[in-house]
């Protein structure tokens, strides 16, 4: 195994890197910085490459990596999906998320319905999680970007997730969880069967009982899709659509310790689940399938060395680490490139990778 650091800047909170190949060759990371401690993706958006297959990385604003393209806030632009089309055009879908807003606005989130806490660092501004889903396009190589949006009643925020599916027919699937009134988490998927024209916003039917929120997405055979779902009482949650994302299974507890998830299908129809680990010791595992998602093998270890509270952090609880949002790539030569984000003994939240075989 290879470890090796994406982005780390001291004074700044650099994780949760969205990890994307891109069609020439390229590896591109998408990451939230900032200089406090931030768990809500509103620091600055930093896009880096690489086309060395992860070995050295430079800051871009080249208008053909999607993580570039515009969006209303951070935090959007690190949960949508954005790619493609077959026909040129460029696609972003997701949720809106936490926004920066003026502390004297917070009874306007209120009456909204809308969830609003203290922003961690700067107590005239308040964080705000509304309940809109957005739609963006261009056709003209990103100079003009057109935009739909839609506000879900009864949800107190929505988040989408950096986990997404395009099926091999085509259809687009983006993940969705959300808080209610009631503080029960739920999930969501938004689907299109052509090409982002037309959404459908589906509930995954997660019951009160199953405490799950960010998800990840895989189709393990035509219109086969498996799921899993982070659960706060540890266990990943499991559920299988068999008609592309239409409709789903109940969710049932895995025996899979760790969140948030990320599945990847390799070159040889293995599945990858990579996830962040949060015991001693706290690091990153990932675990193999052979047979289309039904077993999992042992634990296979990639880090063990985090555990350690980012310094921005004010009054950790025990126990907290700032480490885990895994995901993973396979290079052209058969190794696994996986990015996730980690916190060592300097305290010095970063972006790290690690290149190994399987």
């Amino acid at each position: 195994m290879d470890h090796s650091i994406i982005f780390r800047r001291e004074g700044s909170y650099g994780g949760f890197p969205v990890l994307v190949p891109l069609a020439d060759g390229r590896l591109s990371v998408g990451l939230p910085v900032a200089p406090f401690h931030d768990h809500y993706g509103i620091g600055d958006w930093v896009v880096l490459v690489s086309a060395d297959e992860g070995v050295t990385w430079t800051e871009t604003d080249d208008p053909g990596v999607p993580h570039t393209w515009p969006g209303s806030s951070p935090r959007e632009r690190y949960d949508r999906l954005a790619t493609v089309l077959h026909d040129g055009t460029f696609l972003c879908v997701g949720t809106v998320g936490w926004e920066v807003w003026k502390a004297d606005r917070k009874s306007e989130a209120e009456a909204l319905g809308y969830a609003a806490r203290p922003h961690p660092a700067d107590n005239t501004r308040i964080v705000v999680g509304g309940s809109r889903l957005f739609v963006q396009r261009s056709t003209d190589g990103g100079e003009t970007w057109s935009r739909r949006e839609w506000s879900v009643p009864g949800i107190k925020h929505l988040t989408s997730f950096p986990r997404h599916a395009i099926l091999e027919d085509g259809t687009l699937l983006v993940t969705v969880y959300g808080i209610t009134p009631e503080s029960k988490r739920h999930n969501w998927v938004l689907r299109s069967t052509d090409q982002g024209e037309t959404w459908r916003f589906i509930s995954m039917g997660a019951p009160e009982s199953a405490d799950g929120s960010e998800s990840t997405l895989l189709e393990v055979s035509p219109g086969r899709v498996l799921c899993h779902t982070r659960n706060e009482d540890g266990e990943l949650l499991e559920r299988w659509s068999d008609d592309g994302g239409l409709t789903w299974t109940y969710p049932v507890l895995t025996t899979l310790l760790g969140f948030p998830p990320h599945l990847l299908k390799l070159a040889d129809g293995r599945i990858l689940c990579s996830y962040g680990y949060r015991r001693e010791p706290m690091g990153i595992r990932v675990v193999v399938s052979e047979d289309d998602g039904q077993t999992w093998s042992d634990p296979i270890i990639l880090r063990e060395d985090g555990g350690t509270p980012c310094s921005l952090r004010e009054n950790p609880p025990s126990g907290t680490a700032d480490i885990g949002y895994p995901i993973s790539s396979q290079l052209p030569n058969g190794d696994i490139f996986t990015a996730y984000y980690i916190t060592l003994e300097d305290g010095v939240t970063h972006s790290a990778a690690t290149r190994w075989k399987v």
